[in-house]
């Protein structure tokens, strides 16, 4: 007897965990429209060195402030954390 292959999860509604004043803003409009389209919200953390441990430290604390705004803004969504992504570098403007 064939078996059907599980149903795909929902797609989610991606917001990147980056150092901008805005972060919780955009955590929280992630999370209504995760509800709002019944999908997961997603917090994505950028790439940070592991040698790197201010900045990981940094970025641990972003999430938990983005897990924490997410919750508050949409209860009952599910949240789930991303792998880190490279993030594109600025274009040099010469």
């Amino acid at each position: 007897m064939d078996h059907a292959p599980p149903p795909p999860s929902p797609a989610t509604v991606r917001v990147v965990v980056e150092d901008v004043c805005d972060l919780e803003e955009r955590v929280s409009a992630a999370a209504r429209r995760a509800r709002e389209c019944h999908r997961a919200v997603e917090l994505v953390e950028p790439f940070v060195a592991e040698c790197d441990h201010a900045a990981r430290a940094e970025l641990i604390r972003r999430m938990d402030t983005a897990l924490a705004t997410a919750r508050r803004a949409a209860p009952g969504v599910e949240v789930r954390v991303g792998g880190a992504i490279e993030l594109p570098r600025p274009r040099d403007p010469r």
